[in-house]
């Protein structure tokens, strides 16, 4: 559709706005990128994440993000398992794009709410996977005993 617009536009006359042929949106397309904000207190400015310098001030977006967490939480929102599997791998995906220490992810204790505690085994089980399989270090949340901490750097 859209290679079909682009063929029928007259370059040379710009006959209407090429951006609206360029970025309809589309089912095809990826979830936008979240903007983040430069951590130099002097600038701020909204920065696309995987830029390693801020454009403005060219403080290193990465060191900012390597001690850091990306935080998720599948236990609070009434999520059905499926739904939180499929959040934690965006969770995890969004981390390592955007160059995170490393993944937290809030999957509550496990109480007596059935689906609550089939989502807190379930995500245990899910992320002890994922640290054996990439060689990650997952241990538990020392301030909250419902949450684990995936991290990515080196044991």
């Amino acid at each position: 559709m859209v290679s079909e617009q682009l063929a029928d536009y007259d370059f040379s006359r710009q006959n209407g706005p090429l951006v609206t042929i360029l970025l309809q949106p589309s089912e095809y397309m990826a979830r936008p990128t979240k903007l983040i904000y430069c951590t130099n207190p002097d600038c701020g400015i909204p920065v696309d994440p995987v830029v390693l310098d801020c454009p403005k001030c060219n403080n290193s977006l990465h060191e900012a993000f390597s001690e850091l967490y990306f935080e998720i939480d599948v236990a609070h929102n009434g999520q059905t398992w499926e739904q939180a599997r499929h959040e934690i791998e965006e969770g995890l995906n969004d981390a390592l794009l955007y160059r995170y220490k490393g993944l937290k992810v809030i999957h509550g204790y496990g109480s007596s709410n059935r689906k609550r505690n089939i989502i807190a085994r379930e995500t245990r089980h899910l992320m002890r996977k994922i640290a054996d399989n990439k060689g990650y270090e997952l241990k538990p949340d020392r301030h909250n005993l419902g949450a684990h901490l995936l991290d990515f750097e080196d044991p």
